[in-house]
This record gives structure tokens, sequence and C-alpha cells, in this order.
């Protein structure tokens, strides 16, 4: 057991000390990304896999501490942001992730592949909507404090999934505040374009995927 415990770790700090050797920054931009604090600084940007606060336990974006997007996600977020302070001038977006590089998706994939959440992680061969920018995951703030998701970001269970969140209240997984939470955010996004993935109630993609694959440049670094 010991053993195991070792390779894990010092597989973690190799990660991390991966992570921190990249301008990950520059290879956005030079696949055509955007930083979305150009666009609109007001939505507030708090990485989470660029922290330990991630399932992985593990800094894997190194310095990075921006959000990329492309440019018409970016901006189909800032009118999501513009919306809801319009009808909410104390809310705003929180955005957990963004642009992903595929080196933390294969890196994602090897904690999950043998166990039950690898349905939550896209498979790092072909690559998915988080790794050609097309793809968010986000929350509300309300005066700077997130508000009730019913499960936090990252938090792989049923809580999290949006198929039946009726159901979830009755069975008092989540609150009922938290489905009028969820549907909220849903109705923004989903006006600007943004569709759902029924396990995670924080992830928003554009495009179909295939499509993705065909058009836009993958982030192979």
């Amino acid at each position: 057991m010991w053993r195991g415990v070792a390779l894990v770790l010092a597989w973690m700090v190799t990660v991390a000390a991966a992570a921190q050797g990249v301008d990950f920054d520059s290879l956005m931009r030079q696949h055509g990304l955007v930083d979305i604090a150009t666009i609109d600084s007001t939505i507030v940007v708090d990485l989470r896999y660029a922290t330990e606060r991630n399932f992985v336990g593990v800094n894997m974006y190194g310095s990075l501490r921006r959000a990329y997007f492309r440019p018409e996600i970016a901006r189909a977020l800032a009118a999501v942001q513009r919306e809801l302070k319009r009808a909410y001038p104390d809310m705003s977006l929180i955005i957990y992730d963004a642009a992903r590089p595929q080196s933390a998706q294969r890196r994602m994939w090897e904690v999950v592949k043998d166990t039950s959440m690898r349905c939550y992680v896209a498979k790092p061969h072909r690559g998915g909507h988080h790794n050609f920018g097309v793809a968010v995951d986000v929350g509300l703030l309300c005066r700077g404090v997130e508000v009730d998701m019913g499960s936090g970001f990252d938090s792989f269970g049923e809580a999290s999934h949006i198929e039946d969140e009726a159901g979830l209240v009755r069975r008092k997984l989540i609150s009922r505040k938290a489905m009028n939470n969820r549907r909220l955010l849903r109705r923004l996004m989903r006006a600007q374009g943004f569709t759902t993935y029924r396990r995670e109630w924080w992830h928003f993609q554009q495009y179909d995927i295939n499509y993705a694959r065909r058009h836009f440049k993958l982030l192979n670094f």
C-alpha cells in the first residue's frame, strides 16, 4: 500500500513541476484564443485546475490564471454576464474552467480511467470541448459569495446531475433554492447558444464536438 501511495505522490509532484514550466498564456493566444477579461473584466475567474482545489488535488495549470476561449464564446459569456447583471445587479458569473491544455486532459484521464468517475472526463486522444476552447465550467456569485447550486464544482455524483432536479429536491439531495439557481444559470446560458452536460450543472459548451474537431485547433500542448 505504501508503495502505491508513494507512486501517486511522486506522480503528483511531477505533474505540478511540468505545469510550472509551460507558458500556457502564450500558447493559448497562439491558438487564437482570447482572455475573457479583455472582453468583460467583471466576470470572476477562479481556475480550479490552477489550484489544488480540484478532484485531482494538483495544480495542473502552473501559473495560468486567465480564462481563455474562442472569441465568439467569450462574447457569448459577456452577453450572459450583462443579462445577469441587468436582472440581478449583485450577481456575477464565476468561471471555474475554460480552455484546457491537452496535457492536463491526459493527466485527468489517468486519474479516472479505471474508476467510476471516468464518465465525467473526456478521453484525451481526440480532445473534448474544453480542449478546443468552446466549453466553460461556470457558476454564480452573489455579492462575491458562491450561491447554492446543490453541489460544489467538480463534485462527481448524482447531486450534480441536471436531468431530474425536482426528484433531487424531493429526495433532499439538493435544495429548491439550488434548483432555481441552476435553472437561472441554464436559462441565461442557453439564451446565448450554450448547451448543457447532463451530469454537471456547471458545464456548458457550444458546437458539436465533431464540428469542433474539424474546424478548430486542438490545444495540443
